[in-house]
């Protein structure tokens, strides 16, 4: 199948990951739409409000998002690689109960470099919750700057929200 890509993820303490970038199906959208988080990360919750339940159920249509299995054959996260006024932005989502286990760093540099193989781009930006210390420090670990704090109205909720750029030498 050419939708399926693979790649190995190197992990502190020198074990190895398979990953696969797949294009999503229905059956992917329908278990992303159950994801849960614990505690503050509830505010990402795939079922917060209406419109962030019909993106997850509508991820398979969506045109730049990949859902990420390892070599287990089990849906770990999804990603995708959006253009906003030129400009493309990173999606990531990883399944919850992988959240906070010190996977991240690997696993947004294995996205960041398919996406680069992909899309061919030389900067890339993200939005992440400015209380989301563990993905920001993630982020900045692989050289995404800080470039804009502003307040957001998602999910019902005036939020504060970090803008991130990274960019890669040409």
């Amino acid at each position: 199948m050419d939708d399926i890509i693979s790649t190995n993820v190197g992990l502190r303490g020198g074990n190895n990951m398979k990953l696969e970038f797949r294009i999503p199906s229905e059956n992917d959208a329908k278990h992303i739409a159950t994801w849960k988080y614990n505690g503050i990360y509830s505010f990402y919750d795939n079922d917060k409000t209406e419109a962030k339940k019909e993106w997850a159920l509508n991820i398979h249509n969506e045109e730049n998002a990949f859902v990420i299995y390892n070599e287990k054959n089990e849906l770990i996260g999804n990603c995708s690689f959006d253009y906003d006024e030129g400009q493309i932005m990173l999606g990531v989502q990883m399944k919850p109960d992988l959240t906070g286990k010190g996977m991240g760093t690997e696993i947004v540099e294995t996205i960041l470099n398919f996406g680069r193989e992909k899309y061919k781009f030389n900067n890339i930006e993200l939005l992440v919750a400015k209380f989301n210390k563990r993905a920001i420090r993630v982020y900045e670990k692989l050289g995404f700057k800080i470039i804009e704090e502003f307040v957001w109205n998602v999910n019902g909720e005036e939020k504060e929200f970090i803008a991130m750029r990274k960019e890669w030498d040409i």
